[in-house]
């Protein structure tokens, strides 16, 4: 059975203000379509039609949006009320008290080649992190790899010891899926309303299983600030056009 999908789509993008004054940032036009599109395209060529989005700003306009483009997919809404004083940590703890399994999961600010899902889509029993090996911004989600397995991962990390970016897309399948999502639920508590999702991984004593993904050279970026919007339409787009183009011809 295939795996269902996460989609964190609730926060209120402060940083990308004024592009998100009048909608959510998952809705921007990237290029051709909008940001979620590139999202759900990939989970159609992976085979994944169960979604589990959650949302919060302009809750509306993300479900109209969705059930209006992708009928064929069987996609559940799960709201995180408390979206503009809450992170990343607790919309998950949101879905994941309504899901038990193996998922995908990524944030709905990143525009990805699908290929990437298609690197995750083998993985079993672990938690399985697209991972670009590059240097790091002090500001980007990092991962500190020993062995071949993710030991440390957060942006509090020191950019020279860190393998590279975790782009924010993964897999998360067996036991370790479960174990993450105890994770989850227990740290979703006051005191940690501005934690990301991260949070959880690093705080787990036993990250056995949890591996880097090298994704380097695929196109891909998260959508943080007006400058990433900017490489997004400008950079990102082009290749992810091209290699579409290039698998049509082939």
């Amino acid at each position: 059975m295939k795996p269902t999908a996460i989609i964190l789509a609730a926060g209120v993008s402060r940083r990308m203000r004024p592009l998100t004054d009048d909608r959510p940032k998952c809705l921007l036009p990237v290029g051709p379509k909008a940001v979620i599109d590139w999202q759900f395209e990939a989970l159609d060529r992976c085979g994944v039609r169960d979604v589990l989005m959650v949302v919060g700003y302009r809750k509306q306009m993300v479900q109209d949006y969705v059930r209006a483009h992708y009928p064929s997919f069987h996609v559940d809404f799960v709201e995180n009320p408390a979206y503009e004083s809450t992170n990343t940590l607790f919309s998950l703890s949101h879905a994941l008290r309504d899901w038990r399994g193996d998922f995908f999961y990524m944030n709905a600010d990143v525009v990805y080649d699908a290929r990437i899902l298609e690197k995750l889509a083998p993985g079993q029993d672990g938690g399985y992190l697209a991972v670009d090996k590059k240097q790091c911004r002090d500001e980007e989600v990092k991962v500190e790899v020993r062995d071949g397995q993710i030991v440390a991962i957060g942006k509090h990390l020191d950019p020279a010891s860190c393998e590279g970016e975790f782009i924010g897309v993964a897999k998360f399948a067996g036991s370790f899926a479960e174990r993450f999502r105890a994770e989850v639920l227990d740290l979703a508590v006051e005191g940690n309303e501005m934690q990301f999702f991260e949070y959880a991984l690093d705080h787990m004593v036993d990250k056995s299983g949890l591996t880097a993904v090298d994704v380097t050279g695929l196109p891909c970026v998260e959508i943080d600030f007006p400058e990433d919007y900017a490489y997004a339409v400008e950079s990102v787009v082009p290749r992810l056009l091209a290699a579409q183009g290039a698998e049509r011809d082939v």
